[in-house]
């Protein structure tokens, strides 16, 4: 890393940084954040997040993947952040600090990465500094620390993988490509949706209108991306079939997404927040399986008592969601353009999407500032990508169900990008400065 960092911003200073930004973070951990609980509780979600400790607590005592010692073992999840939690909890005992405290490391360790991806943007100090600094105080960040959920250890693995796609596309050789589709392996079994990236990945190289060879090598390139890929989730594609019978690649909660997304869409009104409208739809699923005949324990979500259940449940959600959009294309388009302001705005409630509103609009037209000014400098080479993936994971999204929590862990890519644009009105104010002077 160190040979990354121009002399504009030299190693110590970056390690100095992050240095004092960890010691600030575990202020705020540990002082700050449960002292502002209570205030902060009917807003944002600042425990335990997704039934991700009942798996890991599992895990770690040796009753195997499941929610409940009674219920079945569970596709409901990828095993990624459960098993990452269990050698937590095996190491400090199950306790949310021992989880905020791994995901302040893990923000630690991806603000350096931030760093090193800022450095392929610019050599400004503004973004090689301000990026991974924006990352770890922006209050989604700050949010996601304070959970015990998956998205700290989908940043740092998502970073990593957006490291390894630039290398390879510098590089164009199969190693850079295979690493790319390892990490990618990686990042799709803590959580699933970039699944589908390299499509979009081969889809941006072949528009960029070289001829039929090139697209050949780029097609052959992308496919060991996706090979490699697969052989990492293979161990937990297996199992998956060894327990119902079917193939299911990732996991087992589409269904539920689309069921829920649906649900909310139809009823969101200003009397009706989206924290409500969800507690009702996991009341609606509850009532479906039991009049399906299903034995589950019940809670916000359905636990089962045969895994071949839950997959069949999660099934028939998904299969009658989208009959639904099909013979409804209004309602879809409607879910969808909703889905793409709740992706970075929806909160638990009203009051807390004004505040994302407040917290994210500059935030986002500062890095679409940046997105313009690096075109037009010539930047496209790398500002294009993480445009990529940004339009990835917003589309996926748009198309089930959104909320501004699922937008965290694209904080790092637009923290770069904003303090591109940043960069670019520093040095614009510099230069009219200088220029009055000189009159």
């Amino acid at each position: 890393m160190p040979r990354m960092i121009t002399s504009e911003v030299s190693f110590r200073a970056l390690a100095i940084t992050l240095g004092v930004a960890f010691a600030l973070q575990v202020v705020l951990f540990n002082v700050v954040i449960p002292a502002m609980s209570e205030l902060l509780s009917p807003f944002y979600g600042i425990g335990f997040a997704d039934d991700y400790d009942l798996l890991a607590k599992n895990i770690s005592e040796g009753r195997g993947y499941r929610f409940f010692p009674d219920t079945a073992p569970t596709m409901m999840r990828e095993p990624g952040y459960p098993l990452f939690l269990s050698a937590v909890f095996s190491v400090f005992g199950y306790s949310l600090p021992a989880a905020r405290f791994a995901n302040v490391v893990l923000a630690i360790a991806s603000a350096a990465i931030i760093a090193v991806l800022a450095r392929r943007v610019s050599n400004h100090r503004t973004v090689i500094l301000g990026a991974p600094l924006l990352f770890l105080f922006h209050p989604g960040t700050v949010v996601a620390e304070s959970r015990g959920g998956y998205e700290l250890l989908f940043v740092f693995s998502l970073l990593l993988f957006m490291l390894a796609v630039f290398r390879a596309l510098e590089e164009r050789r199969l190693r850079w490509y295979a690493l790319a589709g390892f990490a990618l392996g990686c990042v799709v079994l803590i959580r699933s949706t970039p699944v589908l990236f390299p499509l979009f990945l081969l889809g941006y190289l072949w528009l960029k209108g070289r001829d039929s060879s090139a697209r050949l090598a780029d097609g052959v390139r992308v496919a060991v991306m996706i090979a490699v890929m697969v052989a990492v989730m293979s161990p937990w594609i297996v199992r998956n079939y060894l327990l119902a019978g079917k193939f299911v690649p990732t996991s087992n909660v589409q269904g539920l997404a689309v069921h829920a997304g649906q649900y909310i869409c139809k009823r969101l009104t200003f009397d009706n927040g989206i924290q409500k409208l969800d507690r009702e739809a996991a009341a609606e699923r509850g009532r479906l399986a039991s009049e399906l005949g299903y034995e589950f324990r019940g809670g916000y979500y359905q636990y089962f008592f045969r895994t071949a259940d839950e997959h069949e449940f999660s099934n028939y959600l998904f299969k009658t969601g989208i009959m639904e959009y099909t013979t409804s294309p209004g309602l879809l388009v409607k879910c969808a353009s909703s889905n793409l302001f709740n992706f970075w705005f929806a909160g638990k409630n009203w009051r807390a999407t004004a505040m994302n509103v407040i917290v994210q609009l500059p935030f986002l037209l500062l890095a679409a500032f940046g997105i313009w000014i690096g075109v037009r400098k010539g930047r496209s080479e790398t500002i294009l990508p993480i445009v990529l993936l940004i339009a990835y994971l917003m589309s996926v999204h748009a198309a089930i169900f959104a909320q501004a929590r699922y937008s965290v862990p694209l904080i790092p890519f637009v923290s770069v990008l904003a303090c591109y644009g940043l960069a670019a009105i520093v040095n614009m104010l510099r230069a009219r400065a200088t220029t009055k002077g000189l009159q």
